[in-house]
C-alpha cells in the first residue's frame, strides 16, 4: 500500500515565514533537536500560520506538492 501525502508550502516572500525561519536558525538549540523534533515542530506551525494567513493559503494551495 503507498502513503501518499499533500504538502502545502508557506509563502517563502511572507515576512512572518521568513521571521520565524531566521530565528529557527539563529536558535543554539535548534543545532542540538533531533530532526524529526524540528520537523514536527515546523509542521505544526506551518499549518498554524496557513490557518491565519490568506496570503501563505493562496500560495500553499497553488503550490501542493504530492510526497510519497
Amino acid at each position: 500500500m503507498n502513503k501518499f501525502r499533500y504538502h502545502a508550502p508557506l509563502d517563502p516572500e511572507c515576512p512572518i515565514v521568513a521571521g520565524y525561519r531566521r530565528a529557527m536558525y539563529a536558535d543554539p538549540m535548534t543545532e542540538c533537536a533531533p530532526s524529526d523534533v524540528l520537523r514536527e515542530l515546523a509542521e505544526d506551525w506551518s499549518r498554524s500560520h496557513r490557518s491565519k494567513c490568506a496570503r501563505c493559503a493562496e500560495y500553499g494551495a497553488a503550490n501542493i506538492e504530492v510526497m510519497g
